[in-house]
C-alpha cells in the first residue's frame, strides 16, 4: 500500500467549514495532514483564511488587510456553511498550530500557504513553529515556491524551515532540484514513478497537487503509487478510502 500522506486541502472542508480549527482537527484526527492558508491583519496579526475578503465564509465584508484581529473574531466563520457550525471563528494562526502540535501524527503534518507577507511574519511564523517543535514537520508554499527571494529569506529566519519550489511541468525539475533554499518540490502536473525518482534523487521531496491532480481520485492514486510523498487533495476521504486506510 502506498505510504504517501494526504494532504487535506483547507483542512476537511467536505464536511466542516474550511480552513476552521473543526476542520482541521478532523484531518489530523484521522492522520492526515493539513493545507493552510495565511495571510496578515492590518494590525499584523496572522490569520487563517483563503480569500482576500471575509465576504464568501463569514458574516461580514471587507478586506482581511483593512481589519484588526478582534474585528475578524467577532465574525461568524461557520454559518455559512451550516447552522450547526455557528459560532466558528477565523483562527489565528497561533491557534491553528496549537491544533497541529496537539493533534497531528504524520511526519509532514502541515503545508502553509503564505498568501500575504508582512514585515515580521518570517520571524513570527518560524518562531511559531520552533516553539510547538512543528519546523520539521511544515512545508511553505504560496508566496514561498513562487519566489526564491522569499525562500531565501525564510532560510534566513530559520535553516530549518522547508520550503517548496515549484515544477508546473516535467522539463521544470532539473531547475527545482537546482534551487538552494527548498527541500521539497511542489508538484503541479501528474506524476509517474520515473519523475518522482527524479525528484528522489535530487534530494527533495514531493508534493503532488495542481490542476487535473487534486480533483481526480484515480490520478492522485497514480501519484502515490508513483511514491510521491504527499498528496494535496479536494477529496481526502475518497483518497483515503482508495488507498485502503
Amino acid at each position: 500500500m502506498p505510504s504517501s500522506i494526504i494532504i487535506a486541502h483547507r483542512g476537511l472542508d467536505e464536511a466542516f467549514p474550511e480552513n476552521s480549527l473543526i476542520a482541521f482537527r478532523a484531518a489530523l484526527e484521522r492522520g492526515m495532514a493539513i493545507e493552510i492558508d495565511v495571510r496578515g491583519t492590518f494590525d499584523e496579526e496572522l490569520v487563517v483564511m483563503h480569500d482576500d475578503t471575509v465576504d464568501r465564509t463569514t458574516d461580514g465584508s471587507g478586506a482581511v488587510a483593512n481589519m484588526t484581529l478582534p474585528e475578524l473574531k467577532q465574525l461568524d466563520a461557520g454559518s455559512w456553511w451550516g447552522s450547526e457550525f455557528a459560532g466558528e471563528r477565523i483562527p489565528t494562526l497561533s491557534e491553528t498550530l496549537d491544533v497541529v502540535r496537539d493533534y497531528g501524527t504524520v511526519e509532514t503534518a502541515l503545508i502553509l500557504e503564505m498568501k500575504t507577507l508582512d514585515p515580521g511574519s518570517i520571524g513570527k511564523i518560524c518562531r511559531g513553529l520552533e516553539q510547538r517543535g512543528l519546523l520539521g514537520k511544515t512545508v511553505g508554499i504560496g508566496l514561498i515556491h513562487l519566489s526564491v527571494d522569499v525562500r531565501r529569506r525564510f532560510y534566513g529566519g530559520s535553516a530549518d524551515f522547508q520550503c517548496a519550489t515549484v515544477a508546473n511541468v516535467a522539463v521544470e525539475i532539473p531547475t527545482a532540484i537546482a534551487d538552494p533554499y527548498s527541500s521539497w518540490i511542489y508538484a503541479r502536473f501528474p506524476l509517474g514513478a520515473d519523475v518522482v525518482k527524479a525528484m528522489h534523487d535530487g534530494g527533495k521531496k514531493v508534493i503532488a497537487s495542481g490542476p487535473g491532480v487534486m480533483d481526480d481520485v484515480d490520478v492522485m492514486v497514480a501519484c502515490a503509487e508513483a511514491g510521491a510523498d504527499t498528496i494535496m487533495a479536494y477529496h481526502p476521504e475518497a483518497l483515503e478510502q482508495r488507498l485502503g486506510r
